[in-house]
């Protein structure tokens, strides 16, 4: 998943895509909510300066839950701007936020560091221009040190989460913990648990498994159930070879009906639980939509 360096971030300042709104033509707005949350990853920061292609995206997908990355420093006009836009949308906006090196502060001093930031942005601005939570997507198994003591290392990512979500209902944001499907593969089924419980409002399971998603996260699925916690199934869209995908990690190339039939089984294999339909992420959508209107 690709990640920036949010203190060295810088907003470009970039036109509007003509060719992405040509492509990107809105569907006629549906009079009913969606029977589901979906949420969209966004991992360009510069579509803070295009909330027209993030409206169009909105209305294309119907989504209500926007996760947009946000570098450091805030740049407050712009930002507010497009907040306010999607919340007109009646859609939450959520900063997506996370280092690898930070799952191994036990503290989450990096992180907190970051939702201070955040907190004071949300003082400054009106309801309307304020951020709803974050999406945390720290990635401490990466790194080779992950391997050497994966029980211990997780200790520590687990730790300095619970910390920083603590902060975080100090000061009225949601939570979402971002995680992969394989925690309990790994035999950290026990640290896993305590993520869930205490340290986070909602969990999101990267789902790399096309057509077992409701297996590979059967674990996540009961936690999140037994701590009534919102489960986020994360299907990727993103091509083949990308970051070593292969043809059964994405949806890519079996398109967005697949998916949806994926998230209806994950649905049906867990009916009392609330499920929230999140694609990863707005670009590789894009292009899926361009290449179908060619």
């Amino acid at each position: 998943m690709r990640k920036r360096k949010w203190g060295l971030a810088v907003f470009a300042i970039l036109g509007i895509s003509m060719a992405a709104v040509q492509f990107l033509k809105p569907k006629p707005k549906n009079i009913e909510s969606p029977l589901h949350r979906k949420g969209m990853f966004e991992w360009k920061e510069e579509r803070i300066e295009q909330p027209e292609i993030a409206g169009e995206i909105i209305d294309q997908f119907q989504i209500t839950d926007w996760y947009q990355e946000l570098g450091l420093p805030i740049e407050h006009k712009k930002t507010a701007q497009f907040v306010k836009q999607l919340h007109g949308q009646n859609v939450k906006v959520y900063a997506l936020v996370g280092e690898t090196d930070w799952g191994y502060e036990s503290e989450g001093q990096s992180l907190i560091q970051y939702l201070e930031e955040l907190v004071q942005y949300n003082k400054k601005r009106m309801p309307a221009e304020r951020f709803d939570g974050v999406m945390v997507d720290v990635e401490p198994y990466t790194r080779s040190r992950w391997k050497k003591d994966p029980e211990e290392n997780m200790k520590l990512y687990v730790s300095g989460m619970i910390a920083a979500y603590r902060f975080a209902q100090e000061h009225d944001l949601i939570f979402i913990a971002c995680i992969p499907r394989h925690y309990d593969d790994q035999g950290l089924t026990q640290q896993l648990e305590t993520l869930i419980r205490d340290g986070c409002d909602e969990v999101a399971v990267m789902d790399y498994d096309c057509g077992a998603e409701a297996e590979k996260i059967e674990t996540e699925a009961q936690l999140a159930s037994k701590y009534d916690k919102a489960l986020h199934c994360v299907l990727e869209f993103q091509e083949v070879g990308k970051h070593g995908l292969t043809e059964d990690k994405t949806y890519r190339n079996k398109g967005l009906a697949a998916a949806e039939a994926a998230w209806e089984k994950v649905d049906q294999a867990f009916p009392e639980m609330r499920i929230v339909y999140d694609y990863h992420w707005s670009m590789p959508l894009m292009e899926m939509m361009k290449e179908d209107s060619e």
